[in-house]
């Protein structure tokens, strides 16, 4: 009978441990959940863009052979042509072009912040291109469009819309992107390197050329590669100021049209419907396969800095030689002759002085990058106050949008940019929040696991166009959400919610493993030592993370240029109401021909920027005081 008694708990059937394992199992289970959404998304994205192409491609006007290979791309009229080269000529000159620029300047930039700035100068540079990031994308089509365009049309003769403006303002907009993981790289490179290279003689340009950036050359190319997939996937740049005459050209002067400007002329009703909306899929395809083997292969520069980092740096310092030119005439002098010791003393002051005005000429041009983005930074500010400050008073932000300039507003737009972000965060923020805990605290590594991943870093990458595509074929379409607040707001989750899941991933990571062994040390198990010990202390990197994430979010056009409505005049009273958004209006207003709705637009980035900066700002308090509060 004893046994009897007692069998059950010796089974496992303790009322208690069953109670507390089902709770912990079915958690467990639903971030596991969670962190699958990576897979429904991406194969939304396939769905979206495989169906809406084989429907272009199965017409009889379309030829895939032609589609590949032709060189006009008419896709109205009575006879129709879709020869993508024109339009990937285009994506090319601007997102080639920029990266030509922004290389230069943002590896020069991450040089100096890494090897020569000090702390003065790191604290005033690193808010400049924290503030650079921040801009959306529709502020530097603003301004490419009314300040940078009217300066080449007046000096270079280049037409009204034209590359050369996209590609200047571009080039600034992803020098972000390349200054911040170069910089990460380059500190990352072994300390006894440099070392190493100061103690033979070499000056510290001399290190930082031909030691640090050698050894930092995964992570700057990781960098470019980075840099040019975001370029080639920037929408509004290029809608605004690029044009939309398709034409197979490398003249930056001239007006051309890229993938994702077409696409988006699609989102605007510019293209009537037929044939000529299915091509946006085709070519929404082919810019999702560019950019992901762009992404992809950026990865694996990424994974080989990882694998060279286990690398000792006894054999990183054999890999690399320090070139000390004519150091021979310094301790190797063979010749007793008082003359030529004489001669070589000479030509060995003559070398040194030569190396330091080398080296200050470098540490010049390298700090001159980041006066170059100060200046830009001043000017497109100086510009837009001067612009939008005249119009920006109470009536304006409590009036609603009319024809008339004199008297329009944008209460509505600004409700209908609150909604989008609150339900994007309550949508977004805990399905990514759980992925990322699973990811961290519970996954196994495995190739699911892997192949989790890899999705997430993907879709991080994913051009923002295209997630409206899948809002409009998912959400408004399949779902029957319609052109409503609940539409977009899903729409934008998708798309934020991998920034948010490798943000939270890497707060977590952050917390000392040493907090997990005490808690389970003390008997807790891993679901409570995670729930009570690694989320509180990893609570402040998550939220940081997040608001970035949403401030992203509420400056984002293209994902809901197919789901905003022009016509919603009014504040939504539900979340199945059309809307319009800050960016949104931003775009419609600066594409008018009159000079009174473009002061509007620039009224309306005011309002925009002010809402984003008090976002950031309040993540870099709450960062700060995390910091501040740490006690490991």
């Amino acid at each position: 009978m004893l046994g009897k008694v007692n069998r059950p708990y010796f089974n496992g059937n303790n009322p208690f441990h069953k109670r507390v394992d089902l709770k912990e199992t079915l958690i467990v289970k639903l971030m596991f959940v969670a962190a699958s959404l990576a897979i429904i998304v991406s194969l939304a994205i396939l769905y979206t863009l495989l169906n809406g192409s084989i429907e272009f491609f199965l017409s009889p006007k379309v030829s895939i052979i032609q589609f590949f290979t032709g060189t006009k791309w008419i896709p109205s009229g009575i006879d129709p042509s879709f020869g993508i080269l024109p339009l990937l000529s285009g994506t090319v000159l601007i997102a080639g072009g920029s990266i030509l620029i922004a290389t230069p300047l943002g590896v020069g930039a991450a040089v100096y912040l890494t090897q020569f700035a000090n702390k003065k100068a790191s604290s005033i540079a690193k808010p400049i291109i924290e503030l650079l990031a921040g801009i959306p994308s529709i502020v530097y089509g603003f301004f490419a469009l009314i300040v940078i365009s009217p300066i080449l049309r007046q000096y270079f003769g280049a037409s009204y819309f034209n590359a050369a403006s996209a590609i200047i303002v571009m080039s600034v907009m992803i020098l972000p992107i390349i200054v911040s993981v170069s910089d990460d790289s380059m500190r990352a490179v072994p300390r006894e390197l440099k070392e190493a290279s100061l103690a033979m003689g070499a000056t510290k340009w001399e290190t930082a050329i031909k030691v640090v950036m050698p050894a930092a050359s995964s992570g700057i190319i990781a960098s470019i590669l980075l840099g040019l997939a975001r370029a080639l996937g920037e929408t509004m740049v290029v809608a605004l100021a690029a044009g939309n005459v398709a034409r197979l050209t490398l003249n930056p002067l001239s007006q051309v049209q890229t993938m994702t400007a077409y696409i988006a002329q699609v989102a605007t009703g510019d293209i009537p419907p037929g044939l000529a909306v299915s091509a946006a899929f085709a070519v929404g395809l082919v810019l999702f396969a560019i950019t992901y083997l762009i992404n992809y292969l950026a990865g694996l520069v990424v994974l080989r800095i990882q694998n060279a980092g286990k690398i000792t740096s006894s054999k990183k310092t054999k890999k690399f030689k320090i070139p000390i030119k004519n150091n021979k005439s310094n301790f190797n002098i063979i010749s007793s002759n008082n003359n030529d010791l004489k001669v070589k003393r000479i030509q060995s002051e003559t070398t040194l002085v030569n190396r330091h005005r080398v080296a200050k000429f470098g540490i010049l041009s390298v700090g001159s990058c980041l006066v170059f983005a100060s200046v830009f930074l001043g000017v497109l500010i100086i510009s837009i106050l001067e612009q939008g400050l005249p119009s920006l008073n109470i009536n304006f932000l409590t009036s609603y949008p009319s024809a008339n300039p004199a008297i329009a507003g944008i209460y509505p737009v600004i409700l209908g940019s609150i909604y989008l972000v609150v339900l994007a965060m309550i949508f977004s923020l805990p399905v990514s929040v759980g992925a990322a805990v699973y990811l961290t605290e519970f996954a196994k590594d495995n190739a699911y696991t892997r192949i989790l991943r890899r999705l997430i870093q993907n879709l991080a990458g994913v051009p923002s166009i295209v997630f409206g595509l899948v809002g409009l074929t998912v959400f408004v379409r399949l779902f029957g959400f319609g052109t409503s607040i609940l539409a977009g707001s899903l729409t934008l989750s998708l798309m934020i919610m991998p920034v948010i899941i490798v943000t939270t991933e890497e707060a977590l990571k952050g917390i000392p493993k040493s907090f997990r062994e005490a808690a389970r040390g003390l008997g807790a198990t891993k679901w409570q030592t995670v729930r009570h010990h690694v989320i509180p202390y990893a609570l402040p990197g998550t939220l940081t993370g997040s608001i970035l994430a949403l401030s992203r979010a509420i400056g984002e056009t293209a994902p809901i240029l197919f789901i905003a409505s022009v016509f919603a005049k009014v504040a939504p009273d539900s979340i199945f109401d059309g809307f319009l958004a800050l960016p949104v209006t931003i775009f419609f207003w600066t594409r008018h021909p009159k000079v009174e709705f473009q002061n509007l637009a620039a009224s309306t980035i005011l309002v925009l920027l002010v809402i984003l900066f008090a976002m950031n700002l309040l993540a870099i308090i709450i960062r700060q005081r995390s910091q501040a509060n740490r006690d490991w």
